[in-house]
């Protein structure tokens, strides 16, 4: 018996953010006027599922947007290429100058929490952060800590002419900054239903950020303990900060051996 198809949902590849998408209004906000956009319509979601899983190279794309002048071809680092050191599975299609994995994490949940954060400059890992920790801190805080410390990041790196793409694992956070707080301001910071939202002291701040790099940045949803290499150091990294106490947001110091990282235990 064939499988039942339900309504149509579009896969965006490449774009402001990727991901799969129940509207053509949310897919064109992160396709329309990006340089070099990837993205399909499929018949039902679990076929888009399928080609996103996949990326672009399994499912020709509906349309490949056209770059409007030699600086934007520039801007998204010319020919298409995987960068050297971090395997971006989340996104194989396009390079980035400057490649970011944030990731938060917390035990128990409530309990003590850290962020932790990657960078790559050029396919090669540059830099590893770890700490905000918070002994009464949740998933939520420590994932929302580790994106603002990323956007606080790209803000550098875009002022310094380099292509940004931030990789985050959870919905929620991005979600919440990318496309709910823009109502959540315009009633005041409260819900629908008229309740205060959670997490304003992060939110907020991390909104505003995010607002004002949005055209320049990309965001990107990796799926996370899925062996994404930046993914599984951000992870370590944000477990590190928890176990260290460390309040402050931190470069670590320590070998940037992958393998070495990977190695750092809890406790």
């Amino acid at each position: 018996m064939a499988a039942r198809k339900g309504p149509k949902s579009y896969v965006v590849w490449v774009g402001r953010q990727t991901g799969i998408f129940s509207t053509w209004d949310e897919c064109s906000r992160q396709v329309k006027g990006y340089p070099k956009a990837l993205y399909k319509s499929f018949p039902s979601r679990e076929e888009a599922e399928a080609a996103f899983a996949k990326g672009p190279g399994g499912a020709a794309p509906a349309r490949k947007t056209r770059t409007a002048s030699a600086s934007a071809t520039k801007a998204t680092g010319g020919a298409a290429r995987r960068p050297k050191t971090a395997p971006a599975r989340d996104e194989p299609a396009q390079r980035f100058d400057t490649e970011i994995y944030c990731d938060g994490a917390c035990e128990p949940n409530p309990g003590d929490a850290g962020s932790g954060m990657v960078v790559y400059r050029e396919g090669v890992l540059a830099e590893l952060w770890y700490g905000l920790h918070n002994p009464q801190g949740t998933n939520n805080t420590a994932e929302l800590n580790a994106f603002h410390q990323a956007l606080r990041v790209a803000e550098q790196e875009i002022a310094r002419g380099a292509s940004v793409r931030i990789h985050c694992d959870s919905t929620y956070t991005i979600n919440a900054i990318t496309k709910w707080a823009g109502g959540w301001k315009k009633r005041g910071w409260k819900k629908a239903d008229g309740q205060a939202i959670k997490n304003p002291e992060i939110i907020q701040p991390t909104h505003a950020l995010y607002e004002r790099l949005k055209a320049k940045v990309a965001i990107a949803h990796v799926k996370g303990h899925a062996g994404v290499e930046g993914n599984e150091l951000a992870d370590r990294m944000a477990m590190y900060g928890a176990d260290q106490r460390e309040s402050a947001f931190t470069r670590y110091q320590g070998s940037h051996a992958v393998a070495e990282v990977l190695k750092l235990k809890r406790g």
